[in-house]
């Protein structure tokens, strides 16, 4: 089939797996996007000719190093401008036996709620306008850190590290939300990975102006600052305008931040009515003092591609839906449901189909599986089958017109 044989190719360029290894793990992603329903142990062996529920348990509880996967299926499906993305996602889960599951921040309630937390790791395609994945792990729960002394946002910019031959071979910049905007997650990173960080501040930062004055000639320390940011009427002989069009003027300078202990390239953007007037504004910032502002701004709002991501793994490709009580059948399960979503998006590009749904390629790919097991259980040849003009027909049943 052809979604089947897509990933096939992929898996195969996974040198370290053996051969049984691969096959298992091509076949568990194109489940992944062929059945209707939870994805869980069960309903997997019940779709599954070749793998039995106690074999699948088994295959997930063994390390599969996702990253380099997916960083081989970037390069070669991506369009080479990328951004790295890092963002924590709420996940769901009842009972109380699964490893990890604690109270953790979920967006959607605006509250904290008992269940598990992944930290997502992935890749923006700038031209392209999509978030691949690259590398998620489990978030530990409070007990796991009080015992390893470690804080949640020192976990996170672990999740980076961790990764950091990977990360530094597709980008230079990682784009985080204002919850990252911290000391101690920046220094982490930047120091021990070499990235600079986007991202944004509040919008009553207080930040200063660097100073430009000649020296007093008086003892003591030359003065470095100078006075706070008025945000409301900032300075726009210190700014310079570094972009403007119908929604937004950008200007940019370079800030000391005292939170952060570190100048900053901030980007001061206005939002425009349709008269053209300021109706609020964002602080965008870098700590790469030579990264062009727009450009600065266009990195941070594309990241909200990887919310996109997350979307299509939790409606399609069961991402909320694992049921294991290990950590290592989690982080598998984890890693398989978001690299199911970029297999999908490799398919769409060499393809040439231009817009993507995944919920019309789980159709098709649905609808393969049921043809599949029409021509193994029925006595028809199945060469004639698949060359019938009809065939078409049949794997796009229920998708809806172009």
């Amino acid at each position: 089939m052809q979604g089947q044989a897509l990933i096939d190719t992929i898996v195969a360029k996974a040198a370290q797996l053996t051969k049984p290894r691969r096959r298992f793990l091509a076949h568990i992603l194109g489940l992944f996007l062929a059945i209707k329903g939870r994805l869980n142990f069960t309903q997997l062996a019940r779709h599954s000719q070749h793998y039995c529920e106690h074999t699948m348990r088994d295959q997930f509880s063994h390390y599969l190093d996702f990253a380099s996967l997916n960083r081989q299926l970037i390069h070669t499906y991506g369009s080479g401008h990328f951004v790295l993305a890092l963002d924590a996602t709420f996940l769901p889960k009842s009972g109380q036996a699964t490893p990890g599951r604690s109270q953790f921040w979920s967006g959607t309630a605006q509250q904290t709620l008992w269940g598990l937390e992944a930290s997502v790791l992935s890749v923006i395609d700038v031209e392209r306008h999509t978030a691949w994945q690259l590398d998620a792990v489990q978030s530990p729960h409070k007990a796991d850190r009080i015992a390893k002394d470690i804080t949640l946002l020192q976990h996170y910019a672990q999740v980076v590290v961790w990764q950091v031959t990977h990360c530094q071979a597709l980008s230079a910049y990682l784009a985080v939300d204002a919850y990252f905007a911290k000391q101690p997650f920046i220094d982490f990173v930047t120091q021990r990975t070499g990235l600079a960080i986007i991202s944004l501040l509040r919008r009553d930062a207080r930040l200063r102006y660097l100073y430009a004055g000649k020296p007093t000639g008086q003892r003591g320390r030359p003065r470095q600052y100078g006075t706070y940011v008025d945000w409301h009427k900032p300075d726009f002989n210190y700014f310079q305008l570094a972009y403007q069009d119908r929604e937004l003027r950008i200007y940019s300078a370079v800030l000391y931040c005292p939170f952060l202990k570190r100048q900053l390239k901030v980007a001061y953007t206005q939002y425009l009515d349709v008269l053209g007037w300021p109706m609020h504004y964002k602080l965008y910032f870098s700590t790469d003092s030579d990264l062009c502002a727009w450009q600065l701004v266009r990195y941070y709002r594309l990241r909200f591609q990887q919310e996109f991501l997350l979307r299509d793994a939790k409606q399609h490709t069961g991402l909320t839906q694992c049921q294991a009580r290990s950590v290592e059948r989690l982080d598998y399960h984890l890693n398989a449901s978001l690299t199911a979503v970029n297999v999908a998006k490799a398919d769409n590009l060499s393809s040439a189909s231009g817009r993507f749904s995944l919920g019309e390629y789980k159709t098709v790919l649905h609808n393969e599986l049921l043809l599949e097991q029409f021509m193994r259980i029925l006595p028809v040849k199945r060469e004639l089958l698949i060359n019938h003009p009809a065939f078409d027909q049949l794997r796009y049943f229920g998708c809806k017109a172009a």
